[in-house]
């Protein structure tokens, strides 16, 4: 006989019935009759499992916190990883090799932790409780997207698995067996969202953004007003000649999708939506402002050039571009446009939680005009700041303001301060930082005397939390880390182990570096070759007391069974090799040591490419493109490690050479592993690298 249960929502509100189709779907492929209902129901006869927003639980009464318990959250061992219960969980294969049918008996989960007092939880950070035996039970969230985090973690204790947004990266349990499951934790960190990026389809963004609280995000950040590059450059297919151009969408067909299909969706999910960022500079000056594309100087509104930054005593375009072109923000005129700008895009997406609101992009740009030459940018920034939020406070508005430190912005304001620093949230994005070391957790302010327009941007991670630490004696309420490790450093580390170690430092040291959170601006595909950091990523971001050696173990088994091992020292070695052993960048230079590492990589590659052929033609396994990406990812490598041992040789003549095959090979096969790699950015980012001037 069939288990079965009733899915029951005390709470009639979109995500919690959101999460009850969920787990009706997901546990009805693993052979159980579930139903949904949102009335009151008892029966002797059937299992209830109970989904309930319950914010007193975990806040108290009146808002006021529980006793904390030393942790953030409860386990039976440990050493328990934070998605994971069942025992010996990261010895044994998954439970799954197909879809729809596992060869496998039905195991038991007994998960009973030992009673202590209730811990708190802190304001606006997700928790959940889950108390279920065999189907039975509850699961209770602070919040509607905590009732949606908990159902996937019930899941995952059960055996199921949300590895990447395709359906491939799913495991499915053949059964669901007796089990015990007693969990009650809350976030790591407050935030724990990712920024859209790269070249992608529609349907890249709605299947990663469903992926999302599978993986236990919560923050999804759309950047820009509208955000037509990211779509715009993929159905141009920008950067490769071997793809099909495909009919591109309007601005404004964009903006509709977000409007009308992706923010409900982002809101049925219970997703914090942040946006904007770029291009309220450029709306202010009556300027193009959707992406980085050159414009003529001539074509910039003559009754608008005043509105522009002084450089070098003109008034002009920044190298061209609109988006990197700053203000004239000593202009009270100036400013006036700007708030009006940045308020017309809060009034018109009513949904909004979270605005950024930045300046130009780019660095060494500020206005040199004598009035705006009186103040730091920062200060002049602080201002603009005020004016949006006496406006946003007038209408009683709740949504937060995001302000950034970032290239001419590290250096924070001398005289300016928040007039309301509730409305405020602050973010620190150290763009310019090196990804071979983590980022300290320093307490030094001292930083060098503020030069306009000749700054000497970080790269060192230490001195850039220098920069941090002054901004944090200016502001000291919310804040989170916005950075780029999978932005372009995964097209230099084809391994992703030991980028994916510096990530996981860098989120384990969040609180005591005194961020809240965690936004990632990064690829969408980035799942080659093997998705390990974005694995790390989520589960850190939750749980930040689990090691990465364990998180390495528990990942390489989910997806690669009984082969886990040898993918996991495969990976390790190879970004041993080809990137953590080597120098720092790939810029020219001779060196010898570096060459025989590469020489080594590169038989590493082709010692393991006959395992992952014959993976990835195996039709009885369920997830091939998990072994693609290996095998394509790894085809990729050997001829990027070959182009830059000829760099370290001193043979330049090679290396635009190598680098045109390498080119030639993404652009051939991308649609083939589409999802796991950005051949679009790729392009951009090494260009500039291997390919010489003249070309």
């Amino acid at each position: 006989m069939r288990e079965s249960v009733l899915i029951l929502c005390r709470n009639e509100r979109e995500t919690i019935l959101y999460a009850a189709e969920e787990l009706k779907r997901y546990l009805s492929l693993a052979g159980v009759s579930a139903w949904t209902s949102v009335r009151e129901t008892h029966s002797p006869y059937i299992k209830i499992l109970e989904l309930a927003v319950t914010p007193e639980e975990f806040w108290g009464k009146e808002g006021q916190c529980l006793e904390r318990s030393p942790h953030s959250s409860q386990r039976d061992t440990a050493e328990s990883p934070s998605h994971s219960v069942r025992q010996n969980a990261a010895e044994t294969p998954p439970r799954s090799v197909r879809r729809d049918v596992v060869e496998t008996p039905p195991r038991s989960v007994r998960r009973n932790v030992v009673e202590t007092p209730p811990h708190s939880v802190r304001r606006n950070v997700d928790a959940y409780a889950i108390t279920v035996t065999d189907l039975g039970g509850s699961i209770k969230g602070s919040n509607n997207r905590s009732v949606l985090l908990g159902a996937y973690r019930y899941l995952k204790e059960l055996g199921f698995a949300f590895l990447r947004p395709d359906r491939e990266g799913e495991r499915i349990p053949a059964s669901v067996g007796p089990h015990t499951v007693n969990i009650r934790e809350e976030a790591s960190s407050r935030y724990r969202g990712i920024c859209i990026e790269g070249a992608v389809s529609f349907e890249n963004i709605m299947r990663f953004v469903t992926w999302l609280p599978k993986a236990g995000f919560n923050t999804y950040f759309t950047q820009f007003k509208i955000p037509y590059e990211f779509f715009k450059t993929w159905y141009l297919h920008t950067n490769n000649p071997y793809y099909e151009k495909e009919p591109v969408p309007s601005e404004e067909e964009v903006d509709a999708f977000v409007k009308e299909i992706l923010v409900p969706h982002i809101k049925k999910l219970g997703l914090i939506w942040e946006a904007g960022g770029h291009g309220f500079t450029t709306g202010a000056a009556g300027l193009p402002g959707t992406g980085w594309d050159p414009m003529a100087e001539e074509k910039v509104p003559e009754e608008r050039r005043e509105y522009l930054a002084m450089i070098d005593g003109k008034r002009g375009l920044f190298h061209g571009v609109p988006l990197n072109t700053s203000l004239c923000c000593s202009n009270p005129l100036v400013r006036e446009l700007l708030v009006r700008e940045i308020l017309h895009y809060i009034h018109g997406n009513p949904r909004l939680d979270m605005v950024h609101v930045w300046l130009a992009d780019d660095g060494n740009n500020s206005c040199e005009c004598g009035a705006c030459a009186a103040k730091r940018p920062s200060d002049w920034y602080i201002e603009i700041l005020n004016q949006v939020d006496e406006v946003l406070s007038k209408e009683g508005s709740p949504v937060k303001v995001v302000f950034l430190a970032y290239y001419d912005l590290l250096w924070p304001p001398v005289s300016a301060k928040l007039l309301n620093p509730e409305r405020f949230v602050f973010m620190f994005a150290p763009i310019t930082r090196s990804y071979r070391t983590p980022l300290p957790v320093e307490e030094t302010p001292l930083i060098p005397p503020y030069k306009r327009n000749q700054c000497r941007f970080p790269v060192n991670a230490g001195e850039n939390m220098h920069y941090c630490s002054a901004w944090k004696q200016f502001f000291r309420g919310d804040s989170f880390l916005y950075d780029y490790h999978y932005m372009w450093n995964q097209f230099r580390d084809w391994g992703d182990y030991g980028s994916a170690e510096i990530l996981w430092k860098d989120l384990v040291n969040l609180e005591e570096a005194g961020f809240d959170g965690y936004v990632s601006c990064q690829q969408t595909r980035v799942f080659a070759p093997t998705g390990f950091g974005m694995y790390v990523m989520a589960e850190t971001l939750w749980n930040r007391s689990c090691t990465f050696e364990m998180l390495a173990r528990k990942y390489f088994r989910m997806v690669y069974g009984d082969q886990a091992e040898v993918v996991l020292s495969y990976c390790k070695e190879l970004s041993a090799l080809s990137y953590m052993e080597q120098p720092e960048n790939d810029d020219p230079g001779v060196c010898a040591e570096a060459v025989e590492k590469l020489k080594a990589a590169a038989d590493l590659i082709r010692t393991y490419r006959p395992l992952f052929e014959k993976n990835f033609g195996d039709e009885k396994i369920q997830d091939r493109m998990a072994w693609k990406y290996l095998l394509y990812s790894g085809r990729a490598a050997e001829m990027y490690i070959s182009m830059l041992k000829y760099r370290r040789l001193g043979a330049e003549d090679r290396v635009s050479e190598e680098y045109r095959k390498l080119k030639e090979y993404l652009c051939r096969t991308e649609e083939e592993w589409q999802e796991g790699f950005d051949v679009y950015w790729f392009v951009k980012d090494r260009d500039k690298k291997f390919l010489a001037s003249d070309t």
